[in-house]
């Protein structure tokens, strides 16, 4: 399998006076040390938190791809477009996060991550399954998840970053509903070709028992917070506990997600 390495980095232009304003301001955490035992935990936790933010910006870019060739309307592809920068700059505020920890800012990549390839199924069932899957899915666990990170991390610099993501992320976790819902009304039909309820619900249990089956957290990372010295460092750098993180994750795709998707089929309230 093919890698890249790709630097999350910055130009000299991120400081042009009449560009500057256009851009996410990163803010320069100071670097801090942590016990020998921590801090290549926590530098790792930050960058697979950059890791997941990039590609997020390849899959909302094929999702906006998508979009412009269904002739969906102008709002959803803008939607789409916003997302792709707040993808853009939590990758940034997750980095500087990484770098504050020790991180030189390189991460790797298997390159079909990053190329996130249309497949040959017809563009409107890979556009739904983006709706489903990613949507009604994947960033509804990610909004509960982030959002319980700050519910029960301290104050810090670290979970201050936290908050400015969980903002967007908002966006992300809560349009896969309405837009489902859109897709499958006489208005959507003018764009999108709807297979019926029971294909989207094909597509969210294929999505769900897929992600039952990742490891949530690092197993490492999870046997540190056993240690109260260790937990102590690790909450402070903004990393949840790990049984509780685990716990949420579940939680959200157990409740969060399918009153999700009964919203978007008027199967609920």
């Amino acid at each position: 399998m093919e890698h890249l390495e790709i630097e999350l980095d910055r130009s000299s232009l991120a400081a042009h006076p009449a560009l500057s304003r256009h851009l996410i301001e990163v803010p320069e955490l100071p670097a801090i040390q942590l016990s020998d035992r921590v801090q290549p935990i926590a530098r790792r936790a930050w960058e697979e938190r950059a890791r997941s933010e990039y590609i997020g910006v390849m899959v909302v870019r094929r999702f906006h791809g998508l979009l412009v060739d269904v002739n969906a309307p102008m709002d959803l592809q803008e939607l789409a477009l916003t997302m792709l920068v707040q993808e853009q700059q939590h990758a940034a505020l997750c980095m500087a996060a990484a770098r504050s920890l020790g991180s030189d800012g390189v991460l790797r990549f298997d390159a079909d991550e990053l190329r996130q390839a249309r497949t040959d199924a017809p563009v409107d069932l890979q556009l739904l399954e983006m709706i489903v899957a990613s949507y009604c899915v994947g960033e509804v666990v990610a909004l509960a998840l982030i959002q319980h990170s700050i519910e029960v991390l301290p104050p810090s610099p670290y979970r201050d970053l936290l908050r400015r993501i969980a903002k967007d992320e908002v966006l992300h976790g809560r349009l896969g509903a309405p837009l489902l819902a859109l897709a499958r009304s006489e208005e959507g039909g003018a764009w999108l070709d709807y297979p019926g309820d029971e294909a989207v619900r094909r597509i969210a249990a294929r999505e769900i028992e897929a992600m039952r089956n990742r490891d949530v957290v690092e197993a490492d990372e999870a046997r540190l917070f056993e240690d109260p010295a260790a937990y102590s460092e690790l909450v402070a750098v903004g990393i949840p506990p790990a049984e509780a993180f685990r716990a949420r994750y579940f939680e959200a795709l157990d409740d969060e997600v399918p009153s999700t998707l009964d919203r978007a089929l008027g199967d609920g309230a």
